[in-house]
């Protein structure tokens, strides 16, 4: 939430800027990213706990 409300650079701040000039090319996309990021995410977290739970 950080991100989004107080940072220059950054996923969050491209969809906060283009919310401001009414760019929506610019916020789906950011929001299409961050998406994918956190698919790649849960799966990498997915992963690592099913080798942590079958090297138990």
């Amino acid at each position: 939430m950080g991100e989004f409300l107080v940072s220059k650079e950054g996923i969050g701040y491209l969809i906060m800027y283009g919310s401001q000039v009414f760019n929506l090319d610019l916020v789906i996309t950011g929001t299409i990213i961050l998406c994918i990021v956190a698919v790649i995410m849960y799966y990498l977290v997915l992963l690592l706990e099913k080798k942590l739970i079958k090297s138990s």
